[in-house]
Parts: structure tokens; C-alpha cells; sequence
């Protein structure tokens, strides 16, 4: 199909590049290249053998983690299921009727969908193994040829922090509590900022007082963006003074010598902090990992928080990069820069630091673009801290830095690492430096892990660069004219989420400038708002749009319920045919949309790019 090549062109392009087992899967993005490397098993291994993998090898099969293969037919009587390896009796037959919650049957929309990419998204309600309940879930299928049939291969994620999940019986302080972990803290807050985004300041009383959001040590908080608590689940309140637990910047107590954290929560949408907190068990100061989330509530920016004590004994599970293995020219999001620098820190240990430097200078596997691999020597300022390892500048490397390096956060980063690598082996950065391909100061994430680096406590690392963060979404990057000249999916979800924070912000407010100021609408690309509640169209800068307002899933979605699906999974990816007003003509369209409050009233914000058109130009 002519436009599935460019809608695959900015995914991972092979196994190679990037390749991951299923028990390693924990996002999205890893369900992508998990999938991509299934359908490259079955080209390279045949039918039969990728059968028997799929329900028999630990690489492809863990937990609610599997492969599926489904033929490509007008709905589930008449669809031949190929491999599923929950249920390997239903194999050679056809499933049958398959009505998920939103109105249609599964194999009919992945059917619809193939009519317009040759992969892409599908969200729909399915029997989770473990839990024995139908659950949201989110799958990546691909169009492949199984014995000369149209089939799909496929797999997928159940998120517990969705919208519509969210469970309190799996997301809750006492579970966090118990089996404390980085992916745990991240659910438990997620949804409890969801709490407050919909409530406002109205969820002080459940989140203080529900036994699910406080429990022992784990309990949330929430923070103005100056750093001043509104609310806490924990008995120790310090409402109004900054920053909650840890001190405030002028006392001698403050634990980040001044660092703003707050302000890189504002800045990063979600962000990892680490100090020393109060345990209620032990009365005692102990380390602790935090998690913030930034939310608009009722039009007002807060920081949503919780943490989890790091114990003596505490052991981490962290995967090797036979798990998750991925080069630099691979790399898109936070998740894939921890797999990069888990194997960056396999290489160095296995090779020597001498090899591993020359490695990470000249071998593309570890340097592409933005992406590369430093190593710092750990000390409390960068006046002491030796250079080992910087692609873009070797000039520094054998020698200290030679200069506190001050973010825009207020602190020398290396007394921050320094700080944070005395009560963890590895962690997640949020800071400000100066991007090399830019040539400006901007936002960056980093994931550091401790290493032996010939006798001395060294910090390797990579970090990311990212377009849409609050404190980003600079228009010189972001913007339809860019989208329109080089489309791929990843931009396009840069570019909504940037417009989506405007009608956080501005309400309906937002709409005039996102119809019609030329950063959101150029040539094809353009940004609507349509009330998820009625279907009307609020604002569009296409006038086609309002055609279908009130109508959008009869007339587009053949009676599938979008909406409640934006509802339940907060944001998604369409597909489907729409006119062009570039070209004028009904050409296929990939569209990416995420549901936003404005003013109270639930809006599904979205946009697209065709990729029929983008093809035939380039």
C-alpha cells in the first residue's frame, strides 16, 4: 500500500536496530518493535516454526505478553485465527463474533484499518489471562502474508494507568507499599493524577483520606508549580511551605542545595526526584525515590507526587540488553535511552574502558544524531569530576570539567549526581543544556547508571531531547509547516500533544489560534476540537471538518464509538479516508488524538497527515 511506507518509515526499521523479548515489554513503543521483530521472525523462519515459537519459546511469550496472528476478513466469522497461544484449540478456526465495547467487531476495524495503513494502532476491550477480565488494551498489528493469506500480527499492552483502568484492587499505596518499584510509582501517580485533573481541588478529601492513595510510606501529595503543597496523605503536613517534605530553598535543611524542583516538574510533564524522606515506620530519615506528574486542574497547573522508599537490601530488576537491545539511530522516547545505556554499561563492563571508549566514539551502534554515550567521573562538582567519555566535545576528556556546570534548575549537576548516586546505582536527570544540533540551551533527560571504570565510581549515560514537554513545544520545531514537509507519527504526536496543552491551558480560548495561526495550520495539516460529549465540532482550521459534526464514528468509523474509546484510553491513533483539501482529494489519513478538559467540557483534540500524498512527492 502506497501510504504505509511512510507511516513505517520513522518506526524502528528492523530487529536489528532495536529488539526486545516479552518479558522485557513495558510500553507502547516497546510493544512496536516487539511486533516488528515477530514479523520479521515469520519472513525469516516460515510459518510452521514461527507457530511453535510464538506459543513456546520465553522470548515471545510472557505473561499477558503474546503474538497473535489473525486472518484479514470482514469480521470475526469470518476471520482464521493462526496463533493464539491463550487458547491454542481456537487455532485453524474462525473466532466467531467478536463486539468489543465500543460498537464494532474487532476484525472488522482491523480490517477497515488495513484498507488504509499496512500497520498501525488498535484499542479495544480483552480477556486479560491473569486477571481473568476483559481490560482496555492497546496492540500494534502489521499486514503480513501467512500461506498466502492476508494476515495480522499483532500484540498488546493492558496499561493500569489508563483512563478507563485504573483498577484500585492493582493501583494502590499499599500495593506500591509492598512491592515498591519505578514502574508502581509511576502507575500509582498517574492515576491519581487523573483524580485531580478531573476533580480539582475537590480531591483533597479522597486523596487525604482513602486508604487507596496513603499507605504507611506511600501516600500522594500535591504541589503548586512554586513548590508549595496543597494537599498530603501523610499525618506530617506542611501545607503552604516549600518545598513539602524536604525544605524549603533558604532553609538548611534543603536537600537540593537550592535545585528547583518544582520547576522541573513544570518543565518536564513528568519527572523522577530523589532525597531523603520521613519513614513513618521507622521515625527516621531514609532515601527515597519521588515521581511527579503535572496536570491542569480546573485551569490551574499542579504538581501531582508520590514516592517510595529505597531499602538497604533493596534489589532491582534490571534487564539486560539480550532483553531490550537497541542502537542510536533507534532511539525514540525515555523508555528506549534506559535500554541504550543498560547496554552501553554491558559493553563497557565486558570490553574494558578502553575499548568501550573508542566503541562509543566511532561505532554508529552508539553514536547517531542527538544520541551518544558520555561517562563522568562522580564527584560533588564539576570543578572535580573528570571527563572520560564526550563524543561531541573529546577535547575535555582527561580532564575535570573545569567549571560548576549550573542548569536553569539551580544546581551544578554534578553535586546532583553526586547527591543521587549515594542512595541509587542508577537515575533518571532532568536538566537543561546546550543541545549540539541546535546550538541553544534546552531541555534533556538523562538515564546514568554507576560503573568500575578502571578503579574509580563512574556515571556512563545517554539522554533525549524531547519537542513536546511543557516547557518545550518551541514553535521553531513544532509546527505544521515542519509536520507537513516531514511527516512520520512520532512528530505528529509531538505536534498534537503541543496543541492539546493549549486547550488545557486556554480552554476554548485555544481554538481560534489553533485554526487558524500558520504554526497549526499549513497546507494538509490542521488541528480540530470536537466535544466528546455531542460530536460537535468546536473548532477546526479545515472547513470540511464541520461536515461530519455530531456524525464523526457513523461517518468515518462505521459506528465505532470512538469517543468512548478517547474516553478510555485518553489518547489514540486513527485511521481512516478524508479529503485532502491540499490535493482535494478523499486520500487515506493517519490521525493521532488525545481527550483534554476544557473548561470542564471533555474535547478530543486531534490532527493528521496523509500519507498517500507524502509518498508520491518524496
Amino acid at each position: 500500500m502506497l501510504g504505509a511506507d511512510v507511516a513505517l518509515a520513522d518506526s524502528h526499521a528492523s530487529c536489528s536496530d532495536h529488539r526486545i523479548v516479552a518479558s522485557a515489554v513495558r510500553t507502547t513503543g516497546d510493544v512496536e518493535a516487539f511486533v516488528r521483530c515477530a514479523a520479521q521472525f515469520v519472513m525469516e523462519h516460515g510459518t510452521q516454526e514461527a507457530r511453535r515459537a510464538f506459543s513456546e519459546d520465553d522470548s515471545w511469550r510472557h505473561g499477558s505478553m503474546y503474538v497473535f496472528v489473525d486472518g484479514i476478513a470482514r469480521s470475526g466469522e469470518k476471520s482464521l485465527t493462526y496463533v493464539f497461544p491463550p487458547d491454542p484449540s481456537r487455532e485453524g478456526s474462525v473466532w466467531g463474533e467478536s463486539i468489543d465495547s465500543f460498537g464494532t467487531d474487532y476484525f472488522s476495524e482491523v480490517y477497515r484499518m488495513m484498507a488504509v495503513v499496512d500497520s498501525g494502532w488498535i484499542y479495544y476491550a480483552f480477556r486479560n489471562p491473569l486477571t481473568g477480565r476483559d481490560e482496555p488494551k492497546s496492540s500494534y498489528v502489521i499486514e503480513i502474508d501467512w500461506n498466502g493469506n492476508r494476515a495480522a500480527i499483532g500484540a498488546g499492552i493492558y496499561a493500569l494507568d489508563l483512563p478507563g483502568a485504573c483498577h484500585s484492587d492493582e493501583v494502590n499505596a499499599s500495593a506500591l507499599a509492598a512491592q515498591p518499584s519505578d514502574e508502581k510509582l509511576q502507575e500509582f501517580v498517574r492515576c491519581a493524577a487523573m483524580v485531580v485533573e478531573s476533580e480539582g481541588y475537590f480531591a483533597k478529601g479522597e486523596l487525604e483520606n482513602d486508604s487507596r492513595w496513603s499507605s504507611g510510606s506511600a501516600y500522594v501529595f500535591v504541589m503548586d508549580t512554586m513548590g508549595n503543597q496543597l494537599l498530603t496523605g501523610s499525618k506530617t503536613r506542611v501545607n503552604g511551605i516549600s518545598l513539602h517534605e524536604w525544605g524549603g530553598r533558604s532553609l538548611p535543611t534543603d536537600q537540593f542545595r537550592g535545585r528547583d524542583m518544582a520547576r522541573i516538574g513544570d518543565t518536564f510533564g513528568e519527572a523522577f526526584i530523589y532525597y531523603q524522606g520521613h519513614d513513618p515506620k521507622t521515625g527516621g530519615k531514609r532515601p527515597k525515590v519521588g515521581f511527579l506528574k503535572r496536570v491542569i486542574a480546573r485551569g490551574v497547573p499542579v504538581l501531582v507526587g508520590a514516592g517510595y522508599h529505597v531499602t538497604p537490601d533493596r534489589t532491582v530488576a534490571t534487564e539486560t540488553c539480550a532483553d531490550n537491545f537497541i542502537v542510536a539511530g533507534s532511539i525514540k522516547s525515555r523508555r528506549d535511552i534506559q535500554a541504550f545505556v543498560e547496554c552501553a554499561w554491558e559493553y563497557a563492563i565486558e570490553h574494558g574502558p578502553e575499548e568501550a571508549r573508542r566503541a562509543f566514539h566511532e561505532d554508529p551502534r552508539w553514536r547517531q544524531g542527538q544520541f551518544y554515550v558520555f561517562a563522568h567521573s562522580i564527584a560533588p562538582s564539576g570543578l572535580e569530576s573528570v571527563v572520560h567519555v564526550l563524543p561531541p566535545d573529546p577535547s575535555r576528556e582527561g580532564n575535570t570539567w573545569g567549571t560548576p556546570l549550573i542548569d536553569d534548575f539551580g544546581t551544578d549537576l554534578y553535586f546532583e549526581l553526586h547527591r543521587i548516586l549515594a542512595m541509587v546505582d542508577s537515575t533518571w536527570l532532568h536538566y537543561s543544556v546546550l543541545n549540539p544540533a541546535s546550538g541553544s540551551t534546552e531541555p534533556k533527560t538523562s538515564y546514568v547508571k554507576e560503573i568500575d571504570w578502571n578503579g574509580q565510581r563512574v556515571m556512563i549515560g545517554a539522554g533525549i531531547y524531547e519537542r513536546d514537554l511543557p516547557g518545550t513545544c518551541d514553535s521553531g520545531y513544532v509546527n505544521a509547516a515542519n509536520l507537513e514537509a516531514y511527516p512520520s507519527t512520532e512528530k505528529l504526536q509531538g505536534f498534537l500533544s503541543c496543541a492539546a496543552m493549549q486547550v488545557e491551558s486556554m480552554g476554548f480560548f485555544a481554538g481560534p489560534s489553533l485554526s487558524r495561526a500558520p504554526r497549526w495550520n499549513s497546507g494538509s495539516i490542521y488541528v480540530f476540537g470536537v466535544d466528546a460529549t455531542t460530536g460537535e465540532v468546536k473548532f477546526s482550521g479545515s472547513e470540511s471538518s464541520f461536515q461530519v459534526s455530531g456524525r464523526i464514528p457513523e461517518a468515518l468509523f462505521e459506528g465505532r464509538d470512538v469517543f468512548q474509546m478517547l474516553a478510555t484510553f485518553g489518547e489514540a491513533f486513527l485511521y481512516y479516508n478524508a479529503t485532502n483539501r491540499a490535493t482535494g482529494r478523499i486520500e487515506h489519513k493517519v490521525v493521532f488524538s488525545k481527550l483534554v478538559l476544557a473548561q470542564g467540557v471533555p474535547l478530543v483534540v486531534g490532527s493528521g497527515f496523509h500519507p498517500d500524498s507524502v509518498s508520491t512527492s518524496q
